[in-house]
């Protein structure tokens, strides 16, 4: 069951559905996705306030310049009562303090000549210059942030100014991990000449960490019964299921067959990409299964390209899809037409340009150059080899 790329990632994104939400406070927000649009709650700044440490005064009652002003009162940060300003007066106001009644300027408290209790004002300022008026920053009832935003710290932030400490987000996927191959040896464990340490749990766990709870399953043996029970087991458990290696037609790569043993429709087994041609994809209602290749270069190039994705529409977020951008190759690559080719490279910028070189080999089996890549190149099925200088398309790994 072969399916190109671009049908593969159709067929997943149908099927990635959208959890449910839970509240959070802000301190468990990082990472998560909103669940609903955010309004402002009330005009910041509330009221006029002094952007800066200064005098505020009425410039309609100023007959010229310079002018002597009587310093009647201050305005502190965080001071509730609003003072009155009179004709030939000032208030001293500090940055964040209410502007007072009557006033309509502001000047730097380093722009007069202070003397006892007065203020010397020396030319003409602008009036409502160095005031932030009410609602100027945000207006009670806009719209702030959008169902499906990805919170950051500067989202998060966003959230304490607008006064908000509890919110609704999507609730974040549960994802089993397991790695199959009696080959494969965890990395605390001594190696030895036919064993290959275990890549793919650290690749998988560092990518969708920050969209997901993982649950790993260890390692299971080459054996179809053991491989089945665990599968069984983390499909239980889980709203999306990964296993590393045997997805190929190997004689020891049962990962298909399980599937259908445990009544997974499967939905492809091949795709037209390089590295990492073999991918199972199947469905048991909403849960979601992907047999992944056992070559960590492999494995990393479809967890990005068609995994990715889906954890991220699953959690929630409104833009899900790999940004893509265009950068300049600065050697030839080779590649040829019926199949889509990611090319492991390092970036460079020159002259306001982003270009483009291998990171090394393009081996499957070579994961040194993975490890050290900047970016994905990724040739289209329809282009053929990239020549030095021409304009490809890349995805930031």
């Amino acid at each position: 069951m072969k399916v190109k790329r671009e049908e593969a990632k159709k067929i997943i994104l149908e099927n990635a559905k959208s959890k449910f939400f839970e509240s959070v406070t802000l301190n468990e927000a990082y990472g998560r996705v909103l669940f609903e649009d955010v309004y402002a709650k009330y005009d910041i700044p509330e009221a006029d306030k002094s952007a800066i440490d200064g005098i505020a005064f009425s410039a309609d009652d100023v007959e010229s310049y310079p002018a002597v002003l009587k310093i009647s009162a201050e305005s502190k940060a965080g001071e509730k009562e609003r003072k009155e300003v009179k004709k030939k007066e000032a208030v001293f106001v500090m940055t964040g303090g209410l502007i007072p009644i009557g006033a309509d300027t502001v000047v730097r408290i380093e722009d007069v000549e202070m003397r006892e209790n007065e203020a010397v004002v020396k030319k003409a300022p602008k009036k409502w210059d160095l005031i932030n008026l009410k609602g100027s920053e945000v207006k009670k009832g806009e719209k702030i942030l959008s169902r499906g935003e990805f919170l950051d710290y500067k989202k998060i932030s966003l959230l304490a100014h607008l006064g908000y400490y509890e919110l609704k987000v999507h609730s974040l996927p549960k994802i089993g991990i397991l790695v199959t191959g009696d080959e494969v040896k965890e990395p605390w464990e001594e190696g030895d000449k036919a064993g290959v340490k275990n890549v793919n749990f650290y690749i998988l766990k560092g990518m969708l960490s920050p969209l997901s709870k993982i649950t790993y399953y260890g390692r299971v043996k080459d054996d179809p019964e053991e491989m089945a029970q665990t599968v069984k087991k983390a499909l239980e458990e889980n709203d999306i299921v990964l296993s590393s290696g045997g997805a190929s037609k190997g004689k020891y790569d049962f990962v298909k067959d399980v599937a259908l043993t445990l009544d997974l429709e499967v939905k492809f087994t091949v795709t037209n990409i390089r590295p990492g041609r073999p991918l199972i994809f199947a469905t048991k209602g909403e849960k979601l299964f992907f047999g992944l290749p056992g070559y960590p270069s492999a494995l990393l190039v479809n967890a990005c390209d068609f995994l990715l994705p889906a954890v991220r529409k699953i959690a929630g977020m409104r833009e899900y899809e790999n940004r893509t951008f265009k950068v300049f190759a600065k050697e030839n690559f080779k590649s040829k037409e019926g199949r889509v080719d990611f090319v492991r490279v390092k970036l460079e910028y020159e002259d306001g340009k982003i270009f483009a070189k291998s990171a090394g080999s393009q081996q499957t089996s070579n994961f040194l150059s993975t490890s050290f890549s900047d970016a994905l190149v990724v040739i289209d099925d329809t282009r053929g080899s990239v020549k030095e200088g021409e304009i490809v398309e890349a995805v930031l790994m």
